[in-house]
């Protein structure tokens, strides 16, 4: 499978960082203390989902050449956990002799049942000989959080602007050869919400083609929830309640939802866990069939349950770190199935035009044609004949409009075009000077 854009153009640099810009210059001066022995009070990074809190702490990491210890507030639930965090924390450096970065994802993540869990993290904190950056998307949520505002220096990241969005999109749909409308790019952004994550994922979910009409089918994302913040709260919820609310909240269809669901269950669980989730998704699907045969929408709450609640709570561990949620590989292989098949019928429709035929006629010369389409001498002829454009030849030839091969067939077409044009034109001059 294609490596997730969200891993391919990770930044390599805080150059490379896409938005808040103060902040990646505030915290490359509290690394750059660190390395020069200060010891600085810890970061802690809050905001919605999706704008690189994590990420930035992973490029610091990179930047410094810091061995990072990463963990989420499920691993501060025993004391053996505890003491490996905090002899983790404590330590002068790492293996290697350099600093070691502890990040602490998710903190606002602890559970009221996580009892000691925001003790730890003060605890650690104030032991600390080491560089900590902690993340949360609400920390104004929970009030045991609040005696970690005055133990650690708090940035808030804001929701990036859609317009920096949108030019990061473009350089890398030009990267990856995909055809894009800048319009369509620049929309795709706005309904990222600021989310860059998700932008990146919607954008390689569209590839290759990105038009006004498959952003406006991919977005109904004006949703009182986006589907990747109802698919973490799936995946790492802790009570039926709260998983519930949110899925009814976002109000995704049960047939989207599913798909979603079924996609991520191998990518965010193992191999104890994953069997597990199928085997209630399965008990879903059972009742979505019964809604068609039966035409009763009364099982429509089972089907919600199940593939949500039922999927989530299955799993007997937490899961630490971020893993993309990825776009459901059946939905895009539909858009691009959408996409060729309105290509072929509109090159079989200059077919059947040149050859006074029916479109269904011409569906059924392409393959023959495609094959003469490889005959170089004869390509330039037919190209001329049919009136083929770049995605005419692209199609046929089974390659990407921008290839030599396809300039090529075009410029020798327009040659023949020029010569043909000559020889209509010449007896007439001949009789006039004759």
């Amino acid at each position: 499978m294609a490596e997730l854009f969200t891993d391919k153009y990770f930044p390599k640099s805080f150059d490379e960082f896409i938005g808040n810009v103060e902040i990646v210059e505030e915290v490359k001066k509290w690394a750059e203390a660190w390395a020069n022995g200060q010891n600085e009070k810890p970061i802690l990074l809050h905001g919605a989902p999706g704008l690189g809190k994590t990420c930035l702490a992973h490029l610091v990491a990179k930047e410094m050449n810091w061995q990072i210890f990463e963990m989420n507030s499920s691993d501060l639930r025993n004391k053996d956990n505890i003491e490996k965090i905090a002899g983790a924390a404590t330590g002068n450096s790492s293996l290697f002799g350099t600093k070691r970065l502890i990040l602490i994802d998710e903190i606002d993540s602890l559970q009221s049942r996580d009892r000691g869990g925001a003790g730890a993290i003060m605890s650690i904190i104030k032991s600390t000989n080491n560089p900590i950056i902690l993340t949360a998307n609400n920390i104004y949520g929970d009030k045991k959080l609040v005696p970690l505002r005055s133990l650690t220096k708090m940035l808030e990241f804001k929701k990036i602007n859609y317009l920096s969005i949108a030019k990061s999109l473009r350089n890398i749909c030009e990267k990856e050869e995909i055809t894009f409308d800048p319009e369509a790019v620049k929309e795709l952004a706005k309904n990222s919400g600021g989310d860059y994550r998700s932008a990146l994922l919607d954008t390689q979910s569209l590839s290759p083609t990105i038009t006004m009409e498959t952003v406006a089918e991919l977005f109904p994302r004006m949703k009182k929830e986006k589907i990747f913040s109802v698919m973490a709260k799936i995946f790492k919820g802790h009570d039926m309640r709260g998983i519930q609310q949110m899925v009814n909240n976002s109000e995704v269809s049960s047939d989207l939802l599913l798909r979603w669901v079924e996609e991520n269950i191998p990518r965010q669980f193992d191999e104890r866990d994953a069997p597990k989730a199928f085997d209630i998704l399965s008990r879903s699907d059972i009742f979505q069939g019964r809604i068609y045969r039966r035409q009763h929408y009364g099982f429509l709450k089972y089907v919600f349950f199940l593939s949500t609640v039922g999927v989530g709570l299955s799993r007997e561990k937490d899961y630490t770190g971020w893993k993309p949620f990825q776009f459901p590989t059946l939905l895009s292989s539909l858009s691009a199935s959408t996409t060729k098949r309105q290509q072929r019928k509109a090159t079989a429709k200059k077919i059947g035009s040149k050859t006074h035929t029916s479109i269904r006629d011409g569906m059924q010369d392409l393959p023959f044609l495609s094959l003469i389409m490889k005959n170089k001498e004869i390509a330039p002829s037919l190209t001329n004949y049919f009136e083929f454009d770049e995605k005419d030849l692209a199609f046929l030839l089974e390659t990407k409009k921008d290839t030599k091969k396809v300039k090529n067939l075009i410029e020798q077409s327009n040659e023949i075009e020029k010569q043909l044009i000559l020889a209509r034109t010449q007896p007439k001059q001949s009789k006039l000077f004759g």
